[in-house]
């Protein structure tokens, strides 16, 4: 007899039907003919296929996956490349439970020559990037108009640059400095990201 726990929170080990009513699906376990939650979340019928379901109560844990888009805070500009700390997914709301250090090398900044990678980035900047490779490490990449950096700070002052043509300026000092800026810096959406 299939237990009425249907939509009811269930803890693991939960009684949930028997092997005779309903096969096992995602989230349950098969015991001695009786089908047990294997995780805490709600417990569904999935009538179409005849089986007993538990939906987590909370959203899995993010891990970073190679085309990802990601928001990362620049770390340190070495001479070949930008050490960035990715700080949130698009698409995701849960902190990432997976390698937060990504590495954006000089060659993946733009589809023009950089040679410095210190003209395009610094300490701070808040860039958005995609995810070109995960294993061994998380490697990022800015080649397309939308990737680059989003906020940036003044590095005399350290209050937030305005776009101001090709350039960003410090309203409060008037310090002028050159970045590789995405294409909505400073009206980019969150939501949207």
């Amino acid at each position: 007899m299939v237990e009425n726990m249907n939509n009811n929170l269930v803890l693991p080990g939960d009684k949930l039907s028997t092997s005779e009513e309903l096969m096992p699906g995602d989230g349950t376990f098969e015991e001695g003919g009786i089908i047990r939650a294997a995780r805490v979340g709600i417990y569904c019928i999935d009538e179409k296929q005849r089986s007993a379901t538990v939906k987590p109560a909370t959203s899995t844990p993010v891990i970073i996956k190679r085309g990802d888009i990601v928001l990362a805070e620049v770390r340190s500009v070495k001479s070949s490349m930008v050490i960035a700390e990715v700080i949130h997914v698009k698409g995701k709301k849960r902190v990432i439970s997976s390698d937060t250090n990504g590495t954006l090398r000089v060659s993946e900044i733009s589809k023009s020559y950089v040679k410095d990678p210190s003209t395009e980035f610094s300490l701070g900047d808040i860039i958005r990037a995609k995810v070109q490779q995960v294993k061994p490490s998380v490697q990022l990449e800015t080649k397309d108009p939308r990737f680059g950096v989003i906020q940036s700070f003044c590095s005399k002052c350290r209050h937030v640059l305005t776009k101001n043509g090709n350039s960003l300026e410090c309203s409060k000092c008037g310090n002028r400095e050159r970045r590789r800026i995405a294409d909505d810096y400073g009206t980019y959406d969150l939501d949207q990201l």
